[in-house]
């Protein structure tokens, strides 16, 4: 039976139901109630064989594109011709797979399939418009059950396809680029891909297929990535080959475009093909050229285990990284920045490099002048062994000033830094640190005093080595964006022979610490143009280097640039002329041996830190107007541990400046400069630390030059007395808040040491003299809040202080009494519960009841500083 004889016999029904729209389906559906002696027929569609591999007109281009079919059917008892019209779905996720019909209720019976007709809707109007007819290559007939189902299998012509999913890879070439710009493959986002069907020779492009960047290990367990596309594409079955691709970026906009050879794969019917689309990389590129310098740098500094040389290879040693990590080079090429270590930009350029604790060993190649990308070069630094390596962390990008400011301090601020209130007593610690933070409300430890702000050990001593780096090669001068570098902990002895630096115009911060192979200061150090901060410290074998100093801080560049310098640990006997270094704001030499400051810096060098602790400074130099630097911005000024007599006259109490602090203490100061002759002109600091020198009187010179002071340490100095009218001498005195005269020979206070003359007064310490009860003077002071007499001794070590002072709970800011070491007896007072941190310990007689603060102890919020076999009743806890 042919197609068009059976499209004539039916084409007055047809028309009758096109008038109806025929859009209700078929007769019945599976809601409907199956009628007595009737059954179903339903019809599942596949795909028949296809005569080529574009469809023709009464051949499918997609299996999908039906969506109903009317079905012809004989009943074979009495001849009657039966057309209905039935919805088609796919029969799982993907319709090319097969459809099948609603169930069509039929007279139980047999039946014969005389053809079939396809329909979809037409465009926006959703007319149904036919898009093939046909019937069985053979007789088919259809049995139907009463209340069964009768399944049957129909065969449409359709062109063949499959489905291809595109996984985009690499290829490494070493020619460069023609189109393009550089990029890293994870900035591939999209892709264009042209395939060419090898019979037809057609061309087909799918455009703007969405990629994501995966890294996984190939078979071999090497480290690749790949952009792999989660979405499905259909191609007619037949061989392919891919003809080109075009890379895009977030934005779709085009990366590159490249060409494909020998990328040739084959769509089968209904068969998913994963499809690699090789995009070509260039090995001249700048970021795989970083990386080849990398592994040449890796290599020539033992960085690969080789057992059979005894070659360990690199193993870190520090915090930022796991311990033992070593770089990988097992990976695509593309990946060899991803390493310990290693900063990239978004082009995968090397930006930073910290390589000191892997332990390398030997000479830098002449290629790492090559990372002309390079801003951070660390070959060993200070923090190389210590928690919070802020060089590593911040390495190879764009720091704010707060973050500059942060790495330039990080050294002082770790391992030289002595805070002012360390000078004092714990007492007094406590005082000068809850005026900062406010008193606390619990106690988790009993102690007053907190050490966390000592200075702490060196990450790395002196003559320890982290790396065995020796040479440095000259094309460092080639690294024109270098901002940061940091030589450290290894066998840098100088700079090769021929090095110029003057063209690293972008160098601002520089570290040569801890090179014992180094005994001259680099001459080519000098012709840095923008040199700002350098810490030159732990450099013992550089000797007493002082003319070397002296030439470079006199060199034109440097003398205009120099802001922070960092000296420490080193073997300085003479600190050369500075004053030319205009800039200079933080100069730090510490433990040196220094006997000399060769000249004043001058009024126009203000200094925000100067530290010269632990050296052998007998005097300080002045210039012509008197001035030893400018005091504009102290915040830190400090000779302590030399071995000045005087306190030198080189401040002003009517300076409009106020210093932070000054340290003079552990000198052999006896007196004050100008004091004898009335010439001396006071300080202007809120802090003033003289504990350990040799005042055997009090420095009433201070009030009688009214310098502004809040907070002085005279303690250990063997002080007898305080002149009478000390402090109503000054109209400054009230801005005196904390005292510590611990470690004297005092016996009393005078009667102006007290609240009228000094009403802001925080924080007392009279302990180790030599009082017989409690001065109640700076009790007058309503703000008083520390107040400690501890340990009264007389010259022969007899203990003097047995009274307890019955005014204390006039004290209405009393927070923390320190009356241990004396000879109290019994307490009837009620103790305050006002008072939060009581030391009464090493009175080996006292009796009290603390029955009333009990609870306020339990519950940490009441620190109590005492011996267990005192007689402490009314609080059985203590016993526990």
């Amino acid at each position: 039976m042919k197609t068009k004889i059976l499209f004539i016999k039916m084409f007055v029904l047809s028309c009758m139901l096109f008038t109806l729209g025929f859009t209700a389906g078929s007769c019945s559906d599976d809601d409907d109630v199956l009628q007595a002696g009737y059954g179903y027929a339903q019809f599942k569609l596949y795909k028949g064989v296809s005569t080529g591999t574009r469809a023709s007109t009464n051949e499918l281009d997609y299996l999908r594109d039906a969506q109903k079919m009317k079905i012809v059917l004989i009943n074979q008892e009495d001849g009657t011709e039966i057309v209905q019209t039935v919805g088609l779905e796919a029969m799982g996720d993907d319709s090319e797979f097969g459809l099948r019909s609603d169930k069509l209720q039929l007279m139980a019976g047999t039946y014969q399939i005389i053809g079939f007709y396809l329909y979809k809707a037409d465009g926006t109007t959703q007319d149904l418009k036919q898009i093939l007819s046909g019937e069985p290559d053979k007789k088919t007939i259809l049995t139907v059950v009463n209340g069964g189902l009768a399944v049957q299998d129909i065969q449409v012509k359709v062109v063949n396809r499959g489905i291809v999913k595109f996984t985009v890879t690499k290829k490494f070439l070493p020619s460069t680029r023609a189109i393009g710009e550089d990029y890293v493959f994870s900035d591939i986002k999209y892709i264009n891909v042209t395939v060419q069907e090898q019979f037809t020779k057609k061309e087909t492009t799918l455009e703007n297929i969405a990629v994501k960047y995966t890294e996984k290990l190939d078979d071999s367990g090497k480290k690749i990535s790949v952009a792999v596309s989660d979405s499905l594409f259909r191609l007619s079955a037949g061989k392919y080959k891919i003809k080109s691709y075009t890379t895009k970026k977030k934005n779709k906009g085009s990366l590159e475009y490249g060409e494909v050879n020998g990328a040739d794969f084959e769509v089968l019917d209904n068969v998913t093909t994963e499809v690699n689309v090789p995009i070509n990389f260039s090995k001249t590129t700048g970021s795989i050229k970083d990386y080849l310098v990398l592994k040449e740098m890796w290599e020539a500094l033992k960085g690969p285990s080789i057992p059979e040389k005894n070659q360990k290879g690199w193993s870190y040693s520090g915090t930022t990284y796991p311990l033992g990590t070593n770089w990988d080079f097992n990976k695509d090429i593309d990946l060899w920045g991803d390493q310990p270590g290693v900063d990239l930009d978004a082009k995968g350029r090397v930006t930073g490099l910290s390589i000191g604790a892997f332990g390398p060993e030997g000479d830098i190649p002449e290629s790492l002048g090559d990372l002309t990308e390079l801003r951070t070069l660390s070959l060993g630094n200070h923090a190389d062994q210590v928690g919070d390596n802020i060089i590593e962390k911040t390495m190879g990008t764009e720091l704010t000033e707060v973050q500059k400011n942060s790495i330039r301090s990080d050294y002082y601020n770790k391992f030289v830094k002595v805070d002012i209130e360390s000078y004092f007593s714990e007492p007094i610690q406590a005082a000068l640190k809850w005026q900062k933070e406010g008193i606390p409300s619990r106690f988790s430890q009993p102690t007053v005093n907190s050490k966390a702000n000592r200075p702490s050990l060196k990450d790395v001593p002196v003559n320890r080595l982290t790396n065995g780096i020796h040479r440095i090669p000259a094309s460092i001068g080639n690294l024109k964006k270098l901002q940061y570098l940091y030589i450290a902990n290894g066998k840098f002895e100088g700079f090769e022979p021929g090095t110029d630096l003057s063209g690293l115009e972008n160098l601002t911060d520089l570290e040569i610490y801890n090179c014992p192979s180094m005994t001259k200061l680099p001459e080519e150090l000098n012709k840095l143009p923008n040199l700002q901060s350098f810490n030159l410290a732990s450099n013992p074998s550089l000797g007493d280097f002082h003319e070397d100093l002296g030439k470079f801080v006199a060199s034109e560049s440097i003398s205009k640039t120099l802001q922070i310098f960092y000296l420490t640990y080193n073997k300085l006997t003479v600190l050369p002329d500075m004053s030319m270094v205009k800039k200079l704001g933080k100069l730090d030499c510490a433990y040196n041996q220094i006997k000399k400051i060769e000249k004043a810096f001058g009024s126009d060098v203000i200094l925000v830190q100067l530290s010269m602790d632990h050296n052998q400074i007998e005097e300080l130099p002045r210039d012509e107007s008197g001035h030893f630097c400018g005091y504009a911005d102290v915040e830190s000024f400090s000779f302590a541990y030399n071995k000045l007599k005087k306190f030198p006259n080189i401040f002003s109490s009517q300076s409009v400046y106020v210093m932070s602090s000054v340290n003079f203490s552990f000198n052999e100061i006896d007196g004050f400069e100008g004091e004898e002759n009335g010439t001396f002109n006071g300080v202007n600091a809120s802090t003033i630390a003289l504990g350990g020198n040799k005042l055997k009187k009090f420095p009433k010179i201070l009030f009688d030059t009214n310098s502004q002071v809040s907070a002085l340490g005279l303690n250990g100095n063997g002080i007898e007395e305080i002149p009478k009218g000390t402090f109503n001498a000054s109209k400054y005195s009230y801005m005196m808040k904390t005292f510590d005269l611990t470690y004297n020979h005092l016996s009393k206070l005078p009667d102006d040491f007290n609240g009228k003359n000094m009403p802001f007064l925080y924080g007392v310490d009279l302990s180790n003299n030599r009082f017989t009860e409690v001065p109640t003077g700076p009790m007058d002071a309503a703000t008083l809040t520390v107040y400690a007499v501890r340990n009264q001794r007389d010259e022969n070590g007899n203990r003097l202080l047995r009274k307890w002072p019955g005014n204390l709970g006039l004290c209405p800011s009393l927070r923390q009494f320190c009356i241990g070491g004396n000879d109290l007896r019994k307490i009837s007072d009620t103790i305050s519960s006002a008072i939060i941190v009581f030391e009464i310990k090493d009175n080996p007689n006292i009796s009290l009841n603390l029955s009333n603060v009990c609870d306020l102890i339990k519950e940490g919020r009441y620190l109590l500083i005492y011996d267990p076999e005192q007689d402490i009743r009314g609080c059985d806890y203590l016993k526990e």
